[in-house]
């Protein structure tokens, strides 16, 4: 029977990592950070690029588009973009051809208030260190509607040598829950689901999504995530407060 169990706990090599309330913090009120970002690019339209457009009617309505297509994104599993979603917002209040043309440097002025307020959880690069070290495959797939903030996001809290690969859903489209995401991390590795765990904060994303793809899940719980208690028949194989408690629990399973 011990040589089963330790059979067992060999089989898993690769680790994905959810992104946001796992490895990441929101350090501020989130509606009051989405509300900074969308003031703070009307008035980059305005004042620095020089184009006339009604600001209030572009904050709003991006807000309201933004919510609306988060909701549709969940239920299809298809990420829906911050760069298209300004651009239909563009188009509903009538703004100027030139204001699409600069897509890009909008969004980037639109997230920073989101980049500045996450910041990483005391114990992340410590206990990515220590699976790294333990021979580990560590990866990220992260539900975002923007691929570069997320990358930034990796570069600015120290998490880039330690994560290999970091994708996203605006990178590649597919949204967790669906399996798509994690057999294409599983594909890069060449590791079969039995050899992989799923580390997330969400039931019906991370969890949900490991279960989908054959993969083990732990759900860490440092934050309340307010969807969870919406999805308890979901049940992870492992439930954490701490990730520095992961290297443990994952020899033991």
């Amino acid at each position: 029977m011990l040589i089963q169990v330790e059979r067992e706990r060999l089989l898993i090599k690769g680790i994905i990592f959810d992104l946001g309330n796992t490895l990441v913090k929101m350090t501020r009120n989130w509606d009051e950070v989405i509300q900074e970002g969308a003031d703070a690019m009307a008035t980059w339209y305005l004042k620095n690029r020089h184009i006339k457009l009604n600001a209030a009617a572009l904050i709003e309505t991006f807000i309201a588009e933004r919510v609306a297509r988060q909701k549709i994104a969940n239920q299809t599993q298809t990420e829906a973009l911050a760069t298209q979603t300004l651009r239909e917002v563009l188009k509903k209040i009538e703004a100027p051809a030139s204001a699409e043309a600069l897509l890009d440097g909008a969004i980037k002025i639109y997230f920073g208030p989101e980049e500045a307020a996450y910041q990483a959880y005391p114990e992340a690069v410590d206990a990515l260190k220590i699976l790294k070290a333990q021979g580990y495959r560590v990866g990220l797939y992260s539900n975002a509607t923007d691929d570069p903030l997320v990358q930034r996001l990796v570069n600015a809290n120290g998490l880039r040598p330690l994560l290999s690969p970091t994708f996203s859903s605006a990178g590649w489209g597919w949204r967790k829950p669906k399996r798509e995401a994690f057999d294409l991390i599983a594909g890069r590795w060449r590791l079969s689901p039995e050899e992989m765990v799923v580390v997330g904060d969400t039931l019906k994303a991370d969890i949900l999504g490991a279960q989908n793809a054959g993969m083990r899940g732990i759900l860490v719980t440092m934050d309340e995530v307010a969807s969870n208690a919406d999805n308890r028949h979901i049940q992870p194989t492992a439930v954490t407060d701490s990730l520095l408690a992961l290297p443990d629990i994952i020899a033991q399973l």
